[in-house]
Protein backbone atom coordinates (compact mmCIF):
# COMPACT_ATOMS: atom_id res chain seq x y z
CA UNK A 1 0.00 0.00 0.00
CA UNK A 2 2.84 2.71 0.48
CA UNK A 3 1.32 4.99 2.56
CA UNK A 4 -2.42 5.18 4.51
CA UNK A 5 -1.84 8.86 6.23
CA UNK A 6 0.17 12.30 5.98
CA UNK A 7 1.24 11.88 9.59
CA UNK A 8 4.22 9.73 11.20
CA UNK A 9 3.45 5.99 11.30
CA UNK A 10 1.21 5.92 9.17
CA UNK A 11 3.32 4.37 6.08
CA UNK A 12 5.00 0.94 5.64
CA UNK A 13 8.14 2.69 5.47
CA UNK A 14 7.84 4.37 9.15
CA UNK A 15 7.07 0.75 10.36
CA UNK A 16 9.68 -1.08 9.13
CA UNK A 17 12.16 1.99 10.13
CA UNK A 18 10.94 1.45 13.78
CA UNK A 19 11.17 -1.59 13.43
CA UNK A 20 15.24 -1.31 12.13
CA UNK A 21 15.44 1.03 14.88
CA UNK A 22 15.05 -1.56 17.34
CA UNK A 23 17.99 -2.91 17.36
CA UNK A 24 20.53 -0.32 17.13
CA UNK A 25 21.80 -1.09 20.51
CA UNK A 26 23.37 -4.56 19.75
CA UNK A 27 23.03 -6.94 22.49
CA UNK A 28 20.01 -4.30 24.33
CA UNK A 29 17.45 -4.83 21.95
CA UNK A 30 14.11 -2.10 22.07
CA UNK A 31 10.51 -3.35 21.41
CA UNK A 32 10.27 0.62 19.41
CA UNK A 33 7.38 -0.73 16.68
CA UNK A 34 5.73 -2.32 19.26
CA UNK A 35 4.25 1.02 20.58
CA UNK A 36 3.40 1.56 17.01
CA UNK A 37 2.02 -1.41 15.90
CA UNK A 38 -2.05 -0.31 16.45
CA UNK A 39 -1.33 2.66 13.23
CA UNK A 40 -0.07 -0.42 10.70
CA UNK A 41 -3.00 -0.39 8.39
CA UNK A 42 -1.50 -3.60 6.53
CA UNK A 43 -1.72 -5.37 9.71
CA UNK A 44 -4.34 -8.87 9.36
CA UNK A 45 -7.86 -7.68 10.30
CA UNK A 46 -8.22 -9.80 13.53
CA UNK A 47 -5.04 -8.42 14.56
CA UNK A 48 -6.69 -4.66 13.79
CA UNK A 49 -9.76 -5.88 15.34
CA UNK A 50 -7.55 -6.95 18.80
CA UNK A 51 -5.91 -3.14 17.85
CA UNK A 52 -9.40 -1.80 19.19
CA UNK A 53 -9.93 -3.57 22.63
CA UNK A 54 -9.63 -2.45 26.23
CA UNK A 55 -6.78 -5.78 26.24
CA UNK A 56 -4.73 -4.13 23.73
CA UNK A 57 -4.87 -0.69 25.80
CA UNK A 58 -3.66 -2.20 28.51
CA UNK A 59 -0.55 -4.22 27.10
CA UNK A 60 0.08 -0.52 24.77
CA UNK A 61 0.76 1.11 28.40
CA UNK A 62 2.35 -1.92 29.48
CA UNK A 63 4.43 -2.00 26.81
CA UNK A 64 5.29 2.09 26.52
CA UNK A 65 6.19 1.96 30.46
CA UNK A 66 8.91 -0.88 29.78
CA UNK A 67 10.75 1.08 26.54
CA UNK A 68 10.91 4.05 28.82
CA UNK A 69 12.29 2.32 31.20
CA UNK A 70 14.75 0.99 29.09
CA UNK A 71 15.61 4.02 27.44
CA UNK A 72 15.72 6.19 30.85
CA UNK A 73 18.25 3.41 32.06
CA UNK A 74 21.16 5.66 30.24
CA UNK A 75 19.90 3.41 27.12
CA UNK A 76 18.53 6.88 25.70
CA UNK A 77 21.62 9.01 24.94
CA UNK A 78 23.51 6.03 23.16
CA UNK A 79 20.58 5.16 21.14
CA UNK A 80 20.32 8.52 19.80
CA UNK A 81 24.21 9.30 19.46
CA UNK A 82 24.08 5.79 17.19
CA UNK A 83 21.45 6.49 15.39
CA UNK A 84 22.84 9.86 14.21
CA UNK A 85 26.23 8.09 13.45
CA UNK A 86 24.62 5.54 11.81
CA UNK A 87 22.79 8.42 9.64
CA UNK A 88 26.16 9.82 8.50
CA UNK A 89 26.43 6.72 6.22
CA UNK A 90 23.21 6.79 5.57
CA UNK A 91 22.61 9.95 3.97
CA UNK A 92 19.71 8.91 1.60
CA UNK A 93 17.28 8.28 4.44
CA UNK A 94 19.55 8.39 7.38
CA UNK A 95 18.15 12.51 8.34
CA UNK A 96 14.53 11.02 8.76
CA UNK A 97 15.84 8.20 10.29
CA UNK A 98 16.53 10.16 13.10
CA UNK A 99 13.55 12.30 12.95
CA UNK A 100 11.66 8.94 13.76
CA UNK A 101 13.74 8.07 16.32
CA UNK A 102 12.99 11.52 17.98
CA UNK A 103 9.48 10.77 17.47
CA UNK A 104 9.54 7.22 18.97
CA UNK A 105 11.42 8.54 22.07
CA UNK A 106 8.83 10.59 22.41
CA UNK A 107 6.01 7.93 21.89
CA UNK A 108 7.41 6.23 25.16
CA UNK A 109 7.88 9.36 26.90
CA UNK A 110 11.29 9.17 27.82
CA UNK A 111 14.01 11.50 28.98
CA UNK A 112 15.72 13.86 25.57
CA UNK A 113 18.17 15.77 26.18
CA UNK A 114 17.50 19.51 25.08
CA UNK A 115 20.30 20.02 22.60
CA UNK A 116 18.83 16.41 20.97
CA UNK A 117 15.46 18.29 21.13
CA UNK A 118 17.42 21.45 19.05
CA UNK A 119 18.94 18.61 17.36
CA UNK A 120 15.65 17.11 15.88
CA UNK A 121 13.93 20.83 15.69
CA UNK A 122 17.17 22.16 12.97
CA UNK A 123 16.96 18.93 11.47
CA UNK A 124 13.17 19.20 10.31
CA UNK A 125 13.59 21.86 7.58
CA UNK A 126 16.53 19.62 5.61
CA UNK A 127 13.94 16.85 5.36
CA UNK A 128 12.46 16.21 2.27
CA UNK A 129 8.14 16.79 2.55
CA UNK A 130 5.63 15.63 -0.16
CA UNK A 131 2.30 18.42 0.33
CA UNK A 132 0.40 15.49 -1.80
CA UNK A 133 0.18 12.53 -3.18
CA UNK A 134 3.18 10.66 -4.17
CA UNK A 135 4.20 7.57 -5.60
CA UNK A 136 6.10 5.14 -3.11
CA UNK A 137 9.21 5.38 -4.50
CA UNK A 138 9.40 8.67 -3.97
CA UNK A 139 7.85 9.18 -1.44
CA UNK A 140 10.28 9.69 1.54
CA UNK A 141 10.59 11.96 4.88
CA UNK A 142 7.42 13.96 5.46
CA UNK A 143 3.87 14.67 4.55
CA UNK A 144 2.93 18.38 5.79
CA UNK A 145 0.82 16.81 8.62
CA UNK A 146 3.37 14.91 10.09
CA UNK A 147 5.73 17.35 9.46
CA UNK A 148 4.05 19.88 11.73
CA UNK A 149 2.62 17.07 13.81
CA UNK A 150 5.70 16.56 15.26
CA UNK A 151 7.36 20.24 15.18
CA UNK A 152 4.77 20.41 17.80
CA UNK A 153 5.48 17.26 19.66
CA UNK A 154 8.87 18.55 20.45
CA UNK A 155 7.38 21.88 21.09
CA UNK A 156 5.17 20.40 23.61
CA UNK A 157 7.21 17.59 25.01
CA UNK A 158 7.43 16.78 28.42
CA UNK A 159 9.57 13.49 29.70
CA UNK A 160 7.66 10.86 31.28
CA UNK A 161 4.15 11.85 29.43
CA UNK A 162 4.00 9.61 26.03
CA UNK A 163 2.95 11.28 22.90
CA UNK A 164 0.25 9.67 21.30
CA UNK A 165 0.99 10.19 17.48
CA UNK A 166 -2.24 8.17 16.45
CA UNK A 167 -4.12 10.65 18.46
CA UNK A 168 -6.16 13.41 15.76
CA UNK A 169 -3.79 16.26 15.14
CA UNK A 170 -4.68 19.12 13.12
CA UNK A 171 -3.48 18.96 10.31
CA UNK A 172 -2.26 22.84 9.95
CA UNK A 173 -0.39 23.34 13.09
CA UNK A 174 -0.16 19.82 14.44
CA UNK A 175 -2.15 20.35 17.90
CA UNK A 176 -4.07 17.43 19.38
CA UNK A 177 -6.63 17.19 22.58
CA UNK A 178 -3.63 17.16 24.77
CA UNK A 179 -2.70 20.68 23.52
CA UNK A 180 -5.99 22.75 23.00
CA UNK A 181 -8.03 20.80 25.25
CA UNK A 182 -10.61 20.01 22.78
CA UNK A 183 -9.95 17.19 19.73
CA UNK A 184 -9.72 18.26 16.63
CA UNK A 185 -12.53 17.63 13.99
CA UNK A 186 -12.85 15.42 10.85
CA UNK A 187 -12.88 16.86 7.72
CA UNK A 188 -16.52 17.00 7.04
CA UNK A 189 -16.26 15.79 3.03
CA UNK A 190 -13.37 12.98 3.10
CA UNK A 191 -13.02 12.03 6.85
CA UNK A 192 -9.59 11.46 6.08
CA UNK A 193 -8.39 15.34 7.83
CA UNK A 194 -8.33 17.10 11.15
CA UNK A 195 -8.95 20.74 12.11
CA UNK A 196 -8.64 22.89 14.98
CA UNK A 197 -10.08 25.66 13.44
CA UNK A 198 -11.85 27.14 10.27
CA UNK A 199 -8.92 29.47 10.01
CA UNK A 200 -6.35 26.26 10.05
CA UNK A 201 -8.48 24.63 7.80
CA UNK A 202 -9.00 27.17 4.94
CA UNK A 203 -4.44 27.41 5.54
CA UNK A 204 -4.28 23.91 4.10
CA UNK A 205 -7.27 23.75 1.93
CA UNK A 206 -4.95 24.26 -1.29
CA UNK A 207 -2.57 21.31 -0.04
CA UNK A 208 -6.05 19.22 1.04
CA UNK A 209 -8.29 19.96 -1.85
CA UNK A 210 -6.54 17.29 -4.66
CA UNK A 211 -7.16 14.53 -1.75
CA UNK A 212 -10.56 15.73 -0.23
CA UNK A 213 -12.76 12.92 -1.84
CA UNK A 214 -15.73 11.16 -0.47
CA UNK A 215 -14.40 7.81 0.83
CA UNK A 216 -17.25 5.67 -0.75
CA UNK A 217 -15.45 7.70 -4.51
CA UNK A 218 -11.92 6.05 -3.73
CA UNK A 219 -10.32 3.63 -5.79
CA UNK A 220 -7.52 3.49 -3.41
CA UNK A 221 -6.92 3.69 0.74
CA UNK A 222 -3.20 4.60 -0.45
CA UNK A 223 -2.63 8.72 -0.16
Amino acid sequence: MGRWGHRLFESDHDIDVAGDLGETLKGNPLQLSRMIHQTDMLAPQEARIFYQTDEYKIILEQTVAEVRAQLDSGLGDCFFEKVRAHAKKNTFDGPYQIIIAGALMMRAGAKIRPKHIQYLRGLVPTIHCNHRFALPIFDLGFREPGRVQFLNALDNYVAGTPRDFQAPSCFTCGKSEVDLGFAPKKCSRCRGAWYCSQKCQKAQWANHKPACIPLEKKFSLNV
